[in-house]
């Protein structure tokens, strides 16, 4: 499969990121979509993180743009995806803008790209990986020992 050959998968949600309070929005929206599908609170703090960083982005082109969340599944793999039009950045060299949002973002998320180019699109995706999941008192961490 290809990097970003993906099925979607629920939830799916729209934030329209118009003003400032939009921020604060897309990050509770990147935190309850992380806890629907399992991702453990310290990671839907990080996801939350990155989802306000690209809607202070996208707020200070001064138009109106939507965030996009959904659940992504690739193979047995299952993730979450943030993604968002960026007409702005049309005809942008896609290595430059991802060296620009990578530096922005750190390692918040597992891949960025920008995908396109009428109009190109950002996608930022984080993938559940095992210290990433939420674990209980009946399923502890694979690397610890039961009691």
């Amino acid at each position: 499969m290809a990097k970003d050959d993906y099925v979607v998968i629920p939830p799916v949600l729209t934030v329209p990121v118009e003003d400032s309070m939009d921020i604060m929005i897309a990050r509770d929206t990147a935190r309850r979509a992380a806890g629907l599908l399992g991702f453990a609170p310290a990671f839907r703090a990080q996801l939350a993180g990155a989802a306000g960083a690209l809607a202070e982005l996208v707020l200070k082109t001064g138009t109106l743009h939507e965030i996009d969340f959904k659940g992504v599944q690739r193979g047995r793999d299952v993730g979450i995806q943030i993604s968002c039009e960026a007409r702005w950045l049309t005809n942008v060299s896609p290595a430059n803008v991802e060296m620009a949002l990578r530096a922005k973002l750190g390692d918040l998320v597992d891949d960025i790209a920008l995908i396109g180019n009428a109009p190109p699109v950002i996608t930022l995706t984080m993938w559940l990986t095992a210290p990433r999941e939420i674990r209980d008192a009946e399923n502890p961490p694979l690397d610890e020992p039961e009691s």
